[in-house]
């Protein structure tokens, strides 16, 4: 076993950084996937459009306002999984 594989093999360590980044960036892809399918026929991603703006749906306010709230509250959402992450593994550690 090399050092390099040593390196390899330990565990990585996430921290709330890490989620937030990784929460934003989801809940951002979701919104915008949502908006652009604003222009199809599926009606069923209105609702998750209107989580995050009150502009009209097609409208590039709605794109601009929508993302910016939903890439806030991603980052948001990925703090708080951090958080618990990090209560549920101290408890399952013991």
């Amino acid at each position: 076993m090399t050092p390099d594989d040593t390196i390899r093999s330990s565990p990585v360590k996430f921290g709330a950084l890490h989620f937030a980044t990784v929460g934003a960036l989801v809940l951002g892809i979701i919104f915008l996937a949502c908006w652009l399918l604003i222009f199809t026929p599926v009606t069923a991603t209105h609702a998750f459009i209107a989580l995050f703006t009150t502009a009209e749906m097609t409208s590039f306010a709605a794109l601009v306002q929508g993302l910016g709230w939903s890439l806030l509250f991603g980052a948001w959402v990925g703090f708080l999984i951090a958080i618990i992450h990090k209560f549920v593994a101290s408890i399952w550690a013991r």
